[in-house]
């Protein structure tokens, strides 16, 4: 039963505890757009998946309208960085060494003093530990967090062949571009940009273990490396959001909730404002939507 409000779709079979919380889900991405004001804006795609306790069901908002990703592009990117490793994951990568180098494109671009601190961080780390930094699931200074992210795609052939990677793994992937390094200048090459659903294709992909041409161990080694955090009521949440305050001003929510008595729903919404003091209100709405859809998915 399709239900739609001024572009915002869902799809899936209704309970009507779901009919409520959609039209909730409805009245806050309305709501959202309209205090953002001009200059926002936005993509949203979450899905309930196929499992226990519920039929596949969908919400989505300008689904397919490409937006800046800003670090939640680093999914991806990690799963290329451990498909290349496979087997040698807990191995310091070979070439590593030399993308820590002044001159390397991936970490020329830091000061001196911000690149001794990046091979203080990253020197002689094992491929699991880069994911782990680049995702956040570890704790390391910001700029040890977006080079181990360069570090990654220089191990991977660069922007352009890691992209083309991202797009051999899935056809649903191809909307995702890595065009630069990341804290590189955002017009010089053109930005790291995706589409919600291909970012969402991403996360199902992950959620109900099924990446193509990904062993098991691998597989879950890939999980293991995103942040995760408990919520009684949606479940444990797995995740990887982003924000940049250049212009545009991009805030990324994305992850997937999942527990035993009922299916995952993966989520993502994608915001991006021209009005360069946009950040917080950028920020809380992405949260907001983000809860809105995932409970609008919910069958309990």
């Amino acid at each position: 039963m399709p239900a739609l409000h001024h572009g915002i779709a869902f799809v899936g079979l209704i309970s009507l505890a779901a009919t409520a919380a959609w039209g909730q889900a409805t009245e806050g991405i309305e709501s959202a757009l309209t205090d953002l004001g001009p200059g926002a804006r936005v993509g949203i795609e979450a899905r309930r998946l196929p499992g226990p306790g519920g039929a596949e069901a969908s919400c989505r908002k300008d689904a397919d309208a490409v937006l800046p990703t800003a670090s939640a592009i680093k999914t991806a990117i990690m799963i290329e960085l451990f498909a290349e490793f496979a087997g040698r994951l807990g191995e310091s990568p070979p070439g590593l060494d030399a993308t820590l180098k002044d001159d390397h494109p991936a970490v020329a671009h830091f000061t001196p003093k911000q690149r001794g601190e990046i091979r203080d961080g990253l020197a002689g780390a094992t491929a699991r530990r880069i994911g782990r930094v680049m995702l956040g699931s570890e704790d390391a200074p910001n700029v040890v967090y977006n080079a181990a992210s360069n570090v990654a795609i220089a191990l991977l052939g660069g922007p352009e062949e890691t992209t083309r990677r991202i797009h051999s793994r899935d056809p649903e992937f191809a909307a995702i571009m890595v065009r630069r390094y990341m804290l590189t200048d955002r017009a010089a090459r053109g930005d790291n940009e995706a589409t919600p659903a291909a970012l969402a294709a991403v996360l199902r992909r992950l959620a109900a273990r099924s990446l193509p041409d990904v062993d098991a161990d691998t597989m879950e080694a890939c999980r293991a490396v995103l942040q995760t955090a408990d919520d009684s009521a949606r479940g444990r949440r797995h995740y990887k959001n982003g924000s940049l305050d250049s212009l545009p001003v991009t805030r990324v929510v994305t992850g997937w909730h999942e527990r035993p008595d009922a299916p995952a729903i993966v989520y993502v919404v994608m915001l991006a404002h021209d009005d360069p003091d946009a950040g917080d209100r950028l920020q809380q709405a992405a949260e907001r939507l983000a809860r809105q859809v995932v409970d609008s998915l919910r069958e309990d």
